[in-house]
């Protein structure tokens, strides 16, 4: 099966069902979930290469909501056998595309079990949380310095609750918003988590704050508790894929538990 993925939560997800030999296009995101860097790069989230594509053939092509939904429609209306990867509102819909993707691909019991190892892990971490829950800001820096977060409808605001916190934002009907400085300070976060591009590797915490000085405001800024998380292999708070529940999530139970140990509660 010929497979092109332009979701590195896809990407990633085959990766670890022994299918990376069968993937044959990508986007440049998806590398860092892959042995094999030098796969043809054939779209992003913006845009696809349906020339370059159609020159590969592939079998299958996983898009990603949210992002590839015009995409999506393109590649349906030239016959491409493209799937459209719904966007994780909680950490079971991750598993759960876990279990789609296999299914697709001809891995069921393989992703059955890593569907299993995921919901382990998830209920042996919710065992570890605590009950006092420390307010967290979760917070998007782009490249070009704007910014967002996450209301209740995406897997960050499920992350953050296994891991003992509380998204300031969970009573936000939305996915991902820009949301207003006042507003976050209203609301006080006791811990700002940040998520850094690559791109961004020179940026520091000292960088940061001269960019967002309203979080001055805070408590977590007060209390030395705003966490700087580049993007990587190991932790990524806006990939969706399964190192989500392996590693960021415990990555957050640890800077929540820093935190905790930090203010003596």
């Amino acid at each position: 099966m010929r497979i092109v993925s332009l979701s590195p939560a896809v990407s990633e997800t085959l990766s670890i069902l022994g299918l990376e030999d069968n993937i044959v296009g990508i986007t440049p995101w998806c590398r860092m979930y892959l042995e094999d860097k030098n796969k043809p790069i054939v779209g992003t989230y913006l845009d696809v290469d349906i020339e370059l594509l159609k020159k590969i053939n592939p079998d299958i092509v996983f898009l990603q909501s949210h992002v590839h939904d015009e995409i999506f429609h393109k590649l349906r209306n030239r016959n491409i056998n493209a799937h459209l990867l719904p966007l994780p509102t909680n950490l079971l819909d991750i598993i759960s595309n876990v279990e789609f993707i296999a299914s697709l691909t001809n891995r069921y019991w393989e992703g059955k079990e890593l569907a299993d190892k995921l919901v382990e892990m998830v209920m042996s971490i919710r065992k570890r949380s605590i009950d006092e829950r420390p307010r967290v800001y979760v917070e998007f820096l782009w490249p070009d310095k704007t910014f967002t977060t996450s209301g209740c409808l995406t897997y960050i605001d499920d992350g953050v609750r296994v891991a003992g916190g509380i998204n300031i934002f969970f009573n936000k009907v939305a996915k991902f918003f820009h949301p207003r400085d006042e507003e976050i300070v209203s609301l006080d976060p006791q811990i700002v988590l940040v998520n850094i591009e690559p791109e961004f590797m020179d940026m520091n915490l000292d960088k940061y704050i001269s960019i967002r000085k309203p979080l001055k405001n805070t408590s977590a800024f007060k209390t030395s508790s705003i966490f700087l998380v580049i993007e990587s292999l190991d932790h990524n708070l806006a990939h969706p894929g399964p190192s989500f529940i392996i590693n960021t999530i415990p990555k957050i139970l640890q800077i929540i538990s820093f935190y905790r140990s930090s203010i003596d509660i």
